[in-house]
């Protein structure tokens, strides 16, 4: 594996991982009532698919 697809991997993995992070603890309805929590989660998915 090259090591820049490593690094994209590695950055995939955080994102995913602070994602986890944010809803921890969190029911569906909390979050759907959290706009900042889901701004967050928003911003993180987007980032994966660049």
């Amino acid at each position: 594996m090259k090591n820049k697809d490593k690094i994209i991997l590695s950055k995939i993995l955080t994102y995913i991982l602070e994602i986890e992070e944010f809803i921890k603890g969190y029911s569906k309805e909390k979050f759907e009532n959290d706009r900042k929590t889901i701004n967050a989660c928003v911003f993180n998915l987007s980032q994966i698919s660049k």
